[in-house]
């Protein structure tokens, strides 16, 4: 039994060696590349001549040691009349204005309770008061043309099909990032939403909230999202977070079209301050950066050396198994 276990093991354990050299290969090229995109940013940053501040603060002998070289070098051209001091603006880099537009799972965290909202009635409340049971917070802003529109509309056909009873077992609150939003538009969008539910759905199971930019922002980041105002629109990902009775935040749920089944699963997870699966982490064990192609890519070869370990590693126990029982004397 020792030879057949060793030969299969000789037989089976170069394949997924080759698919993790394969896969630190790739990771070492990614490395070289992004390095190299880095040099380069470098270079060019460096290639820019740097603003002029010779006249902020500079000595007067240096000032005309200037003036002397600058007549010497043009011959006979009079000198230009004094102007206005400059001021020296850095624009903002373009990598800082998308950094905060998107996702960062808090699983786990908990949510900004503290922070300050009004009702659909214009009472003002905290995040703490409202969030009393499971909660789907829905991050948007009324005058949305198309995404919040479209969530919000999904929602009024699945909730009534969640297996929960609403207002009791969980609640949904929209919470605007709008500063500008006000309580009459959020009175104005719930009597439409439950008007698209035939009024069978009742108000205490959805809740919409305005707030000004300070306890918007403390609210968002403490959910990890990140949006950032494009003229009079928003630029913002599109999820929704299940946040547990305490304030704990245990799943996000992606896209505009949330199933009844994914909303059920999460509200119980909730109920039982359980933390959900992060799908951000399973796809970002199943696909991997291409800086190349400037995209994400199925990581075959980590699939492959996992399956090809997976199956070596059910034989194995197979076999041992196996070669336990053919020892077991006879009666």
């Amino acid at each position: 039994m020792r030879p057949i276990i060793l030969l299969l093991v000789f037989l089976l354990l170069p394949a997924p060696l080759a698919a993790q050299t394969g896969v630190r290969q790739a990771r070492e090229a990614a490395r070289a590349a992004s390095a190299q995109e880095q040099a380069t940013s470098g270079q060019a940053e460096q290639a820019i001549p740097p603003a002029d501040h010779s006249g902020h603060g500079a000595s007067p002998e240096a000032q005309q040691e200037s003036g002397a070289a600058a007549d010497h070098s043009m011959h006979a051209v009079p000198a230009a009349p004094a102007q206005a001091p400059h001021v020296h603006q850095e624009p903002a880099p373009a990598a800082q204005e998308t950094q905060d537009i998107g996702v960062t799972e808090k699983l786990g965290g908990y949510i900004a309770a503290e922070a300050a909202f009004r009702d659909e009635t214009g009472r003002p409340v905290t995040i703490g008061q409202i969030i009393d049971k499971p909660t789907i917070v829905v991050p948007i802003y009324f005058s949305c043309p198309n995404v919040c529109a479209i969530i919000q509309s999904s929602l009024t056909q699945v909730l009534p099909d969640v297996a929960l009873t609403p207002g009791v077992d969980f609640q949904v609150v929209s919470v605007s990032f709008d500063e500008t939003d006000t309580p009459e538009l959020a009175a104005n969008q719930r009597r439409n939403y439950l008007a698209a539910m035939d009024f069978k759905y009742p108000e205490s199971g959805w809740r919409f909230l305005t707030g000004d930019e300070k306890n918007i922002r403390l609210l968002t980041d403490s959910l990890g999202f990140g949006f950032r105002r494009s003229g009079r629109d928003f630029l913002h990902p599109v999820v929704v977070m299940a946040v547990s009775p305490k304030g704990k935040v245990v799943r996000y749920l992606y896209g505009t079209k949330p199933l009844a089944f994914d909303l059920t699963m999460a509200a119980t997870e909730a109920g039982k301050e359980q933390i959900g699966l992060s799908v951000k982490r399973v796809l970002a064990y199943c696909f991997s950066y291409d800086p190349a192609g400037k995209r994400y890519a199925f990581n075959f070869m980590k699939i492959t050396a996992t399956g090809i370990l997976f199956i070596l590693g059910v034989l194995l126990v197979s076999l041992l198994l196996a070669g336990r029982k053919k020892r077991r004397p006879r009666n």
